[in-house]
């Protein structure tokens, strides 16, 4: 049971990655296996990594902490980091050391707002004092998504749905839990609801909200781009690219 926990959470590391447009490193995933495997605690693997990387410097708390650097594309960071691709790399390791930790002792929570935000502190807050925090300003890349003033009422309609739809557990039919899964996510991927680190967070709550609704999401099985395109098209209405995605990764969970 533990193997296939390690091995499922690798897969899905991996996923992040080629999403992400990196290499999956061996060194990483030696480090992250060592985690998952109860050798190496995920504090004393971030602590290690930030003093080896010289990254333990005096947080420079003068910026709008849920902002960006001026003239930089980087949120402020503990590290005082204003290059985009360097943190980055940064950024997705420490993710990711947090995501392992998850795997293997995740939150006690509800799928509601507060758990999303949970988790994005979580994953993010070793490197974002904003981590957690909800977007006060609009953002948009090739879509653009909820106006910040409408966030709270988005995520309410959301989060309602989702709890009258009793998380989607009980739906014996996987198609009808594909269908689903992918309105969500569409409207997860609108809501948008912080500055960054939006992807890892909500793959997560829908990794972890499919588990207890009976079904594995398998991310190796899944083509980034494809999502991606999947994802935006979700937030114009159109479901079925993602549809298409979904019903190539979704399988019934399989319980020893």
């Amino acid at each position: 049971m533990k193997e296939a926990l390690i091995e499922g959470c690798i897969n899905y590391l991996k996923f992040g990655y080629d999403f992400d447009g990196i290499d999956f490193p061996e060194m990483d995933e030696e480090v992250l296996r060592k985690i998952l495997e109860g050798d190496e605690s995920a504090d004393d693997v971030v602590s290690s990594f930030i003093s080896a990387h010289g990254l333990d410097v005096k947080y420079d708390a003068s910026f709008d902490e849920i902002g960006r650097y001026p003239g930089s594309r980087c949120l402020v960071n503990y590290f005082n980091i204003k290059d985009r691709a360097e943190l980055k790399k940064i950024e997705i390791f420490l993710s990711s050391v947090r995501i392992s930790d998850l795997f293997l002792n995740p939150l006690d929570m509800g799928f509601t707002f507060d758990y999303l935000k949970a988790l994005h502190n979580r994953i993010f807050g070793d490197i974002y004092p904003s981590a957690g925090m909800i977007r006060n300003k609009d953002e948009s890349k090739r879509s653009e998504y909820c106006k910040s003033i409408y966030l709270d009422k988005m995520s309410s309609d959301i989060f309602d749905k989702l709890r009258n739809m009793k998380f989607l557990k009980g739906l014996d039919d996987i198609d009808e839990f594909i269908n689903e899964l992918a309105y969500f996510m569409g409207e997860m991927e609108a809501l948008h609801p912080f500055m960054d680190g939006n992807g890892r967070t909500t793959r997560y709550f829908f990794t972890d909200l499919a588990r207890k609704a009976g079904y594995d999401i398998i991310w190796s099985a899944t083509d980034p781009d494809r999502y991606l395109e999947g994802n935006i098209a979700a937030i114009d209405g159109d479901y079925q690219p993602l549809i298409d995605v979904l019903e190539e990764a979704v399988i019934p969970l399989v319980t020893e």
